[in-house]
Parts: structure tokens; C-alpha cells; sequence
């Protein structure tokens, strides 16, 4: 009983810190959806960041920390030590720190990918979801695709969050063409849910659950674990 008590708990506080941090929407799905392994990921992926004192946070792939990134900026002030110093930061949402440095590389590079969707994060970070559609709608005029559609995911979470629904509807649609993700049709139906429109969202989990069917053996061993999430949405969708 007070395992569950403490999951009850956990799932909750888990739920507020993600609202209270404008974390983007797809992490309430997997805090409740697939709670409480779920909820679990997103206390190690997101959470623990804020308790890693300045100087001994790494980052996710094990490189440098932030003083040292700062030190390398001060050595070598080139365009790629800024974009890292600035990537750094926005990981651990010390946005009010990685957008000036964005915008910088901006003013010298207007069309410059990587700080495009770095300052877009960032300002989602800061609670500015217009101006951070405004440099991902960009990004996306230059290259849709960018960092394998990472990019049009946050565009479609910075318009939902600008009250802009129909918007993201229309860009997660599109997304769906183009891609065969079944992750995407996934996060396309989370919004279609939340938009109301859950005969669509059941449709585009089931359309997405036979292409994953009847894909190569690498696609189902990659996306193995979207699929179960995809399986365990349409099966949680009301009739």
C-alpha cells in the first residue's frame, strides 16, 4: 500500500514540475501514460539536471562541463564553441543564458540551423512560445527535416503552447506524410487527444501501428518501444 502511495506521489510532483517547467508536452504523456517507469525517466532525464552544481554537470554524452566550455569560448571565441557553450546550457534550461548566445551566431549567420533551433528551445524555455515559433517556422523554410524532424516537433509544441492548436494539428499532419516514424504518429495523436479529435487520433495510431507491422526487422527493433506506447494509447482512448 505504500509503494503505491509513493508511485501515487511521485507521479504527481513528476506531473507538476513538468507544468511548472512548460516542459514540452510529449513528457506528460510518457509521466502518466507509462507511469511509473515513465515517470522515472523523466526524473533522470529532466529533473536531475537542476541538482548538478555548476562545473561538475556533464553533459548527456559525456563531454565537457559548463566552466570548461566557458573557458574554451574565452581561449577560442569561435562560432562552434559558442553553438556548444550554448547547447550546454540550454540542456540543463539556463535559457536566459543560452539565447544571447544564439542570438550572436544569429546576427552573423541569420540562416545558421543549429542556433535557429537552439534559440527556438530556448525561448520555449523562457515561456516565449511566439518568438520561438518564429525562429523554428524559419529553420523549418530551410530545412524540414533538421535533426531528423526533432526540429518540427518542438515548432508543433511551441505553437500548441501559443494557443495556436489548429497550427500544430497541420504541422503534425504534415509530419506524418513525410515521415514513417511510428514516434511521430504517436506524439500526432497525443495532440489530436487533446484537441478533441480522438476518432482521428485512434486512426492515425492504428495506421501507424500496421506500417510498424510490416517494416524491415531494424525499423521493429528500433522503434520497439513506441510501438508498445502506441499500442497501450489506443487502447487507452476513450470510445
Amino acid at each position: 500500500m505504500y509503494f503505491y502511495l509513493f508511485v501515487t506521489l511521485f507521479v504527481v510532483w513528476m506531473v507538476f514540475d513538468a507544468v511548472r517547467r512548460k516542459a514540452p508536452l510529449y513528457w506528460l504523456v510518457v509521466i502518466v501514460l507509462f507511469a511509473p517507469l515513465g515517470t522515472f525517466v523523466y526524473f533522470a532525464v529532466v529533473k536531475l539536471r537542476q541538482w548538478n552544481p555548476p562545473g561538475v554537470l556533464k553533459r548527456a554524452s559525456g563531454g565537457p562541463s559548463i566552466e570548461a566550455l566557458r573557458q574554451q569560448l574565452d581561449e577560442t571565441p569561435s562560432v562552434a564553441n559558442k553553438l556548444a557553450l550554448a547547447d550546454a546550457l540550454e540542456a540543463r534550461d539556463d535559457c536566459n543564458l543560452s539565447a544571447p548566445l544564439y542570438e550572436d551566431v544569429l546576427r552573423g549567420d541569420p540562416d545558421n540551423r543549429q542556433a535557429l533551433h537552439g534559440l527556438g528551445r530556448s525561448e520555449m524555455g523562457r515561456g516565449r512560445f511566439n518568438a520561438a515559433a518564429e525562429h523554428l517556422d524559419r529553420l523549418l523554410r530551410i530545412d524540414n527535416a533538421y535533426r531528423d524532424y526533432a526540429a518540427a516537433l518542438d515548432y508543433a509544441d511551441a505553437l500548441w503552447h501559443n494557443d495556436q492548436r489548429a497550427d500544430t494539428i497541420e504541422v503534425m499532419e504534415g509530419l506524418a506524410r513525410v515521415s514513417t516514424r511510428i514516434n511521430h504518429r504517436v506524439a500526432l495523436a497525443h495532440y489530436l487527444t487533446e484537441y478533441g479529435d480522438v476518432a482521428r487520433a485512434r486512426e492515425v495510431l492504428a495506421d501507424g501501428l500496421s506500417s510498424y507491422e510490416t517494416s524491415p526487422d531494424f525499423v521493429k527493433k528500433r522503434d520497439q518501444t513506441w510501438a508498445q506506447r502506441a499500442e497501450k494509447m489506443l487502447k487507452g482512448l476513450p470510445a
